[in-house]
């Protein structure tokens, strides 16, 4: 038997019956040689922080607790909803007729995360096979197992999911925790990686409106009659038509005295418009979202989740959670197939012929997956909103692969007493993909006039305008910002920096989301913008660069990498711990005006808080055990004091102060500010009932660690360890072995 893992129960059902998995169990189908189960999106989670001591951490928030990163290791539970159908994919990952099992779950780094997470917890010690498609249908389903992806393979993606997942957990428990008891004033301040640059975007859009000041300039118009009918045009000289006041156009208008113009020259021009680029999901949420006002980005997703899975009847679309606009050239026959299937019964159905162009077809600016497209599975019954999205990308599709709209552009400059008036005008010659949208262009008619022709001088009059300010976000143009890291570029535009943005396709929806329900922005109509409570976050929050769309796309850009192979897990979570570590002691010491000077505890079960007096913290070095590949010890809150500044046993590797010896440890003697220490009661040493001497130490500042001979173990035998130094706080946590680059304190 052949075990699939689905990450859904709709696309289990999908599989099942392309595979002939025809006996439905409880929590999985089976038949055929085939056993198809499934997860409900993330059955597996992290621990929260009061689950690695409940004693310390339970209902409430003390500043003394963090920065917190667990001591040994990150540990993950079962989410307590879900227990029923894990314990239903661990019975069958242990059936003795099961041979390997084949990983069905999303392609993508959140889709590989869900089923790593589910295997560890779950022990699996079967084989893992990875099926590859994006799209759910017998064809893709059948090419998919033909073609099995060894789970090695996959080591990269899953380091980059579990990556994100740790990234986030660390950020948000940390400072969400920290800027609450700091700067709440008896509120909840949700802090992450994502959210808080997205609040700027509002921000910094309101601000600009806020301080916008119109600018007055002028332009002038003439108003001519032709034998054929009456026109305007634009007064220019070069390619500037504007004056900065009203002075300097009336000169022009003063000097202009005849009765009659001439037509200095007329141009008639071709050109053609073809159909927008296939839709990403920012795209097709952007569409969505601008044309019907009862959809939200995060309402498109879904639909189109809903469209990718099929509920067992196939997939009616390819993957949604996608950026790219163009398809994998891999893909042009089945697109070809698809597009015969489609055009059946159109009206325009002889306009529609299949072609490679590059417009469609481009391998080079697909990053992950390609555009989203219909299957050739043409969908029977769908929902209303279901018919609606799927329609917009049909039509889209089909589209593509009609002629281009073709208009007929005038262009006529008339000569007034040496000044010149422009005149443009654009006629719909042939609608082409138009006719998919049965949309009717304005046309801008030009009465018929020659070169040379006179005409009479109606009219010349100046026209005041003003500036006007940058208009508020809406959730087509946010979700355009947050993808491409706050920068104004075309859709069509793939110079943007691969992986550069705020959030993925995936996450951008629920972000959006998520900001209005916590109170930082506010939508009116389509509008986005910052409250209060968005606004006061903005100034006062000290952490700036999680504000900083450019630090933020560079996280994701290098989770991106760590994806590819360019980029690895230990330099990645290296960063993101040393970054928490320096930030949140930060908050802890912001003593700035419009922070709250008394303490909350937050209780995590009511949501409530309660004034505390909390104790002055000492300035001392706390917690920086993390900082060396010493073990921690009950001695980290005592001082170290008492030092000898004469005998100096080598220099701090953070610093290169002079590290000295005090009462209780060993640490440089700016160890207040580079936090670099070593305690004598080293915790893993005083198991043995060793303690750390100068030689050692001298030993870790010279070669970087140092031998500790005849240990005594439980069970008597004699063993060698070394303790070691390294700058990488990750070597205090245990990441799961499979993952390259797993950090060892103690040998």
């Amino acid at each position: 038997m052949k075990l699939v893992l689905a990450e859904k129960p709709s696309v289990a059902k999908t599989i099942a019956s392309f595979l002939g998995a025809k006996t439905r169990q409880d929590g999985y189908f089976e038949g055929n040689d085939y056993i198809i189960t499934y997860a409900v999106g993330h059955l597996v989670s992290l621990y929260d922080m009061k689950d690695y001591d409940k004693d310390k951490y339970s209902g409430s928030w003390k500043m003394n607790n963090f920065p917190f990163v667990p001591e040994d290791k990150f540990k993950f539970k079962i989410d307590s909803s879900k227990t029923k159908q894990f314990n239903t994919v661990k019975k069958l990952l242990n059936r003795k007729d099961v041979e390997y099992v084949i990983n069905a779950t999303d392609n993508d780094r959140e889709g590989e995360l869900i089923a790593f997470l589910i295997f560890l917890l779950a022990k699996n010690k079967k084989p893992v096979k990875r099926i590859l498609v994006n799209e759910w249908t017998p064809e893709d389903i059948t090419r998919g197992i033909k073609n099995l992806k060894d789970e090695d393979e996959m080591r990269n993606l899953q380091a980059a999911g579990y990556t994100r997942l740790i990234t986030d957990w660390l950020i948000g428990i940390n400072f969400t925790s920290v800027a609450t008891l700091k700067y709440g004033n008896g509120k909840l301040l949700n802090i992450g990686r994502v959210i808080l640059p997205t609040v700027k975007l509002v921000y910094d859009r309101d601000m600009e409106i806020l301080n916008f000041v119109p600018k007055t300039y002028y332009e002038i118009e003439g108003h001519f009659k032709a034998e054929a009918g009456e026109y305007k045009g634009k007064y220019v000289k070069g390619k500037e038509s504007k004056f900065d006041t009203l002075e300097d156009a009336n000169k022009i208008i003063a000097s202009i005295t005849s009765e009659t113009g001439k037509i200095l020259d007329k141009k008639v021009t071709m050109s053609k418009e073809y159909a927008p680029k296939l839709f990403s999901l920012t795209s097709l949420q952007g569409y969505i979202t601008s044309k019907y006002s009862n959809f939200t980005s995060d309402k498109v997703l879904n639909v189109c989740q809903s469209l990718y899975e099929g509920n067992g009847k196939g997939g009616y679309i390819t993957y949604p959670r996608t950026d790219s606009i163009f398809l994998e050239e891999s893909l042009a026959s089945k697109a070809s197939q698809t597009l015969d299937k489609l055009k059946v019964g159109l009206e325009y159905e002889n306009k529609i012929k299949f072609s490679k162009t590059k417009r469609v077809f481009d391998s080079s600016k697909v990053d992950s997956h390609s555009a989203i497209i219909p299957t050739y599975i043409i969908p029977k019954s769908l929902s209303k909103d279901e018919q609606l999205v799927y329609d917009a990308i049909k039509d889209r599709f089909v589209a593509n692969f009609m002629p281009p709209a073709e208009y007929e552009n005038t262009e006529i400059k008339t000569e007034v007493d040496n000044c010149t008036f422009l005149t443009k005008g654009k006629v719909l010659k042939s609608k082409g993909y138009l006719e998919v949208y049965n949309k009717e262009e304005k046309n801008d008619l030009l009465p018929l006039v020659n070169k040379d022709d006179v005409v009479d001088v109606l009219e010349i009059k100046p026209l005041t305008k003003q500036t006007t300010p940058p208009k508020p976000y809406t959730e087509d143009t946010l979700l355009k910002a947050m993808k491409n890291c706050g920068k104004n570029v075309p859709e069509e535009d793939t110079t943007v920096l691969s992986g550069y943005s705020i959030g993925t396709s995936a996450t951008r929806a629920d972000v959006l989301k998520k900001i209005s329900q916590v109170g930082y922005v506010k939508k009116k109509g389509k509008s986005y913008s910052i409250t209060d409570l968005g606004k006061n976050l903005v100034e006062i929050f000290p952490v700036k660069d999680l504000f900083d769309v450019d630090y933020t796309g560079k996280l994701e850009k290098s989770l991106s990498d760590i994806h590819k192979g360019k980029y690895t897990r230990k330099e990645y979570l290296t960063n993101i711990i040393s970054f928490i570590y320096q930030n949140v002691n930060i908050i802890k010491q912001d003593a700035s005006k419009n922070i709250n000077t008394e303490a909350y505890t937050f209780d995590s079960k009511t949501k409530k808080f309660t004034k505390t007096k909390e104790k002055k913290q000492k300035k001392d070095v706390t917690n920086t055990e993390k900082e060396v590949a010493i073990s921690k010890d009950s001695n980290n809150k005592k001082e170290v004091k008492n030092g000898d500044e004469n005998q100096s046993l080598g220099k701090c590797p953070i610093c290169q102060g002079d590290v000295l010896e005090f009462d209780k440890g060993f640490a440089c003697k700016n160890h207040r500010e580079c936090k670099f220490v070593i305690w004598k009661n080293d915790k893993y040493l005083s198991l043995y009932k060793k303690k750390v001497n100068k030689t050692m130490v001298k030993n870790i500042l010279k070669k970087g660690e140092t031998k500790v001979k005849s240990l005594t173990a439980k069970n008597g035998n004699k063993f060698d360890a070394t303790l070691k130094y390294d700058k990488n706080p990750l070597d205090s946590i245990n990441i799961p072995a499979r993952f390259p680059g797993r950090g060892i304190h103690h040998r």
